[in-house]
């Protein structure tokens, strides 16, 4: 039955990993870091399914949790929350707790190990973006000169997306925001609701989150 469980639980943080590599709808849209997480817990659940006791699984597993435990401070702090990072973190806490109920000898070696991942997950997660509550959508594209992706999001996909939309739509330099990553990036707002769109996005996908964020109606 406990391997059951952890088998789960591994599976768990493999599948919402996966989503949320796909995109963290308050995490800065597609996340790396999340790919990273992904690639990491399909090994986990491939060792757990052979070897559960090795030694590696127990430390990887240790590892991740103080990860997630930095992740979650880190959105705590800016007061924003993902529900698919959350469901990862909750199940990589579950596995860990699941490997060491059975295994007193390695307990002494999560304050050892998680306290370095949680710190290394705080610094990875990615900087917020700039506090603006404006009452009207606003799309703020960070754009780079030589950035071939930005001229086509600026010739061709935002003019279509707007179309017939009551959205500001402001463009400044991608190396002015410490919070980009990548250019193009979007900073969609409305209120104090707010979405960030990394690379290039379809018209359609664009659409979607202007309307997620509830706003655009002429």
């Amino acid at each position: 039955m406990r391997r059951a469980l952890l088998l789960l639980a591994i599976g768990g943080a493999l599948s919402t990993s996966a989503a949320a590599a796909v995109e963290c709808p308050a995490c800065t849209g597609p996340s790396d870091l999340a790919v990273a997480g992904a690639v990491l817990y399909g090994a986990l659940l491939v060792g757990a399914l052979f070897r559960e006791d090795f030694v590696a699984v127990r430390w990887a597993l240790m590892g991740a949790a103080g990860f997630h435990l930095g992740l979650v401070c880190a959105m705590a702090s800016r007061g924003s929350t993902c529900p698919l990072c959350l469901a990862t973190a909750a199940c990589a806490f579950a596995a860990t707790a699941l490997v060491l109920v059975r295994d007193r000898a390695s307990r002494p070696l999560l304050p050892v190990i998680a306290p370095w991942t949680a710190a290394f997950g705080l610094l990875a997660a990615p900087p917020a973006p700039p506090a603006d509550f404006p009452d009207h959508t606003r799309i703020v594209a960070y754009t780079r000169g030589d950035c071939p992706y930005c001229d086509e999001l600026r010739d061709r996909v935002l003019p279509e997306a707007t179309r017939g939309l009551d959205v500001e739509v402001v463009y400044r330099d991608a190396a002015s925001a410490d919070f980009v990553r990548r250019a193009p990036t979007l900073l969609l707002s409305r209120g104090r609701r707010s979405r960030v769109v990394e690379g290039l996005p379809t018209v359609a996908r664009l659409r979607e989150e202007i309307a997620d964020i509830g706003g655009g109606a002429p």
